[in-house]
């Protein structure tokens, strides 16, 4: 299963309550300064941190939201990984 890596120099924080990915100056290059993003989002990430595949992403979404049918899960959680790659937050490992 392809594997990401989070971007060295960027770190999710919370402001006020909401969850925020912050790139730091080394990062700034490849990727906005900051973005906010959701709580599911935040989850992912967290697991993205540790190595997590996509398989392991959807697994714990599915675990944490009690959703039985992973179907359309694996698709959403390949959107997001794609769309965090796109904004430069993800590399391909």
């Amino acid at each position: 299963m392809k594997r990401y890596q989070t971007r060295p120099g960027v770190v999710m924080t919370t402001v006020g309550g909401q969850y925020v990915l912050v790139a730091g100056k080394d990062a700034r290059e490849y990727c906005p300064f900051r973005m906010q993003i959701n709580e599911t989002a935040a989850l992912c990430w967290r697991l993205l941190v540790e190595g997590a595949d996509l398989d392991t992403l959807a697994s714990a979404l599915a675990k944490e939201y009690e959703i039985e049918d992973m179907t359309g899960l694996r698709t959403d959680v390949q959107e997001l990984v794609e769309q965090l790659k796109g904004y430069g937050y993800l590399i391909d490992v």
